[in-house]
């Protein structure tokens, strides 16, 4: 399953529930319907026809290819409603270690929040629902940096910068967006 993940990232892109109709990791038949960027965050929305009908949905992306190929290694991060909900999903792969400290958000030297859970710290599963969702957003929001400080899946050290420079405007249009295709409460 860890070596799926590189490729996965690479061809898709998308949120880990952007799976084909018969269960597939391929960016099947998904047509972008709006993308912007802004700074290194990206607000899209896309949609297709499934048997019961039109399913349309917008989130925010960011991913990260730190290391290339033969050592390769991604992070992303998807902001999204996968059930009615915002979700925040940091993907992280199999094997990446974070400190109790390396899982964080900075602003002007201080830190603003930091996940301290064992799924994001040891590449298991780290997403962010509801009231925990919408904490990490209001934090992103206000600007600042994720950081990120970890051992990747080969062993090697990380320090990774994601500024939220342009994370608000992208915030704003995928509220927008959401909101023009009626998917506040799903999708």
């Amino acid at each position: 399953m860890k070596f799926l993940l590189p490729a996965f990232v690479c061809l898709t892109a998308l949120p880990a529930h952007a799976q084909g109709l018969n269960g597939e990791d391929t960016p099947s038949n998904w047509r972008v319907t709006h993308t912007e960027r802004f700074g290194i965050w990206e607000s899209l929305c896309d949609e297709r026809t499934e048997p019961a009908g039109l399913h349309q949905r917008c989130y925010i992306r960011h991913v990260d290819v730190f290391s290339p190929r033969p050592a390769f290694g991604a992070l992303f991060t998807f902001v999204h409603r996968p059930k009615g909900t915002l979700e925040v999903e940091f993907g992280l792969e199999p094997g990446t270690l974070f400190g109790p400290n390396g899982f964080r958000i900075e602003k002007d030297g201080a830190v603003m929040w930091r996940t301290r859970r064992p799924g994001c710290l040891t590449g298991v599963s780290c997403t962010f629902a509801e009231e925990a969702a919408q904490e990490v957003i209001g934090v992103m929001a206000a600007g600042g940096a994720v950081r990120l400080e970890f051992r990747d899946r080969h062993g090697a050290a990380q320090d990774l910068t994601w500024p939220l420079e342009g994370f608000a405007a992208a915030l704003a249009d995928f509220e927008s967006e959401s909101a023009k295709r009626n998917i506040q409460a799903g999708g």
